[in-house]
């Protein structure tokens, strides 16, 4: 996009009253520090976020860890000082050894990092690789090498790709993509394989920025929540501490691939971009979004330079609130950070329904796909038993002992109040997994991914056959909390 264009838009949009930011500010405090922050992801008691390196002789990659998510400290780098993967000389000929903005994923209870080796001396040259450990607590990365880079794009489309900026992300049916790029050549996706971290195939989604065209889009994230999947980009210079002039636009689709449409219908690949937020007082040039679900919140973590300062560096890390305005996100430091009452389950057990006693039941023990759910006596066979297991952070599968291939699942992917519960064929679908919010006293509120909506027992009936339902969470209500008992 011409500097001219770009100007103009800047100066449009600071002159427009977007009233998304309010003037009393969550305050992070600790070390703050990090630039290009990654998604937060929570290992055990123990939140982490990494970024851009503060050089190779001192941190490759910054780390920075909470128990709260309000005080921060610096923890190891995954990357020794002075040191990194030999493949990256071969793809990125003067790489100094400081990598940037990278982006965390947990998949099959491992810890994915991915992350950008850059050398502007080498004719933009970048790729993006990726390293693997089984604890963030207690780290043992691994370099699992190379994902995409800059020569092997440009196989693809005759042009180099700059390949930075990586964001991880799975869809409404659990798979893994990955966007990424900068600058010039636009933003792609591709997917990658779970089991591996790399690449699932060749075939690549061109989604933010216009091939063949100068862009100024960079950091882009997606992310899929209330049944769309929205994209996260920054435009306008960063790096320039106080004067930045970055700031971040939305657009949003249908599929994980796009395309992006903003609030007026205009695709992110044909410059679209919805503003929702951008430097506010003190709170400068913000970008590189990330989110971060917690206990019902949805929240965004980013960098931003700081205007106390003369300069503005450092930039420091920043949370926010992200909570929906017809159907498009509006951005808000003003608000409290949710304990995490989550329970991470894993085990067979008797499901009972608080305000009952009774257990939760496959109706007429059936097989097959869509048999209800219910309520029941407890008869102490296989279709009261049920095996929990953690499929991603908070989240859970829930299948009966006496049909393993099938799980709770809220039918269509509805959203509303009353919707049934039956079991399906696993999918890992949103609809399908859920998560154990504590209640008190031993019992938990089991809430559908898809919808926010807590396990409900119909019209709090005692009665054997009541059915289960999903609706609307109810502080108090007994008839959807439930205690949990191994067998």
């Amino acid at each position: 996009m011409c500097k001219a264009i770009q100007l103009f838009r800047n100066i449009f949009f600071i002159l427009v009253s977007l009233s998304s930011i309010n003037s009393i500010a969550l305050t992070l405090n600790g070390t703050t520090d990090i630039h290009d922050p990654s998604t937060i992801v929570k290992d055990g008691n123990t939140y982490w976020t990494f970024g851009t390196g503060g050089g190779a002789s001192n941190f490759p990659i910054n780390a920075l860890y909470s128990t709260d998510l309000i005080n921060w400290q610096r923890g190891p780098s995954p990357v020794p000082a002075n040191t990194y993967p030999s493949w990256i000389g071969n793809k990125v000929p003067g790489f100094d050894g400081n990598f940037w903005a990278p982006d965390l994923i947990e998949m099959n209870g491992k810890f994915y990092l991915y992350y950008s080796a850059f050398s502007a001396t080498s004719g933009m040259r970048s790729a993006i690789g990726v390293m693997v450990t089984n604890s963030l607590n207690n780290p043992n990365w691994q370099d699992l090498g190379m994902v995409v880079s800059t020569v092997d794009e440009g196989t693809l489309s005759g042009q180099p790709v700059n390949t930075i900026d990586a964001g991880l992300y799975r869809d409404a049916q659990n798979n893994v993509w990955m966007i990424y790029g900068s600058h010039y050549a636009g933003i792609f996706v591709r997917q990658i394989n779970p089991n591996t971290g790399l690449l699932m195939n060749s075939t690549r989604y061109p989604v933010v920025g216009n091939n063949y065209a100068w862009s100024e889009f960079e950091a882009a994230q997606v992310k899929y929540i209330n049944g769309y999947y929205y994209m996260f980009v920054n435009l306008g210079e960063c790096c320039q501490g106080n004067n930045s002039d970055y700031y971040l636009v939305t657009g949003r689709s249908t599929s994980p691939t796009g395309p992006f449409l903003d609030k007026n219908g205009v695709s992110l690949w044909n410059y679209g971009g919805s503003t929702v937020l951008m430097s506010d007082g003190n709170y400068i040039g913000p970008g590189h979004f990330g989110y971060f679900y917690n206990n019902g919140q949805h929240l965004a973590s980013i960098h931003y330079y700081d205007g106390t300062t003369s300069t503005g560096w450092p930039a420091r890390l920043d949370l926010l609130q992200m909570t929906f305005s017809n159907g498009w996100p509006v951005f808000s430091r003003s608000f409290t950070v949710k304990s995490d009452n989550n329970a991470r389950i894993s085990g067979t057990y008797r499901i009972t329904p608080a305000h009952s006693g009774k257990s939760l039941d496959v109706e007429s023990c059936g097989v097959a796909a869509g048999t209800n759910l219910r309520q029941w006596s407890w008869l102490n066979n296989n279709c009261q038993k049920f095996i929990v297991s953690r499929v991603d952070d908070v989240w859970h599968r829930i299948s009966p002992a006496n049909a393993t291939g099938l799980a709770f699942d809220v039918n269509s992917f509805s959203t509303a109040d009353g919707a049934n519960l039956m079991l399906w064929n696993y999918t890992a679908t949103h609809n399908q997994l859920f998560r154990f919010q504590a209640a008190g006293s031993g019992r938990y509120r089991i809430v559908n991914r898809n919808s926010e909506k807590c396990l409900d027992v119909a019209g709090a009936s005692s009665a054997d056959g009541a059915n289960l339902n999903q609706w609307q969470c109810v502080a108090n209500s007994t008839n959807q909390m439930f205690t949990l008992q191994a067998q």
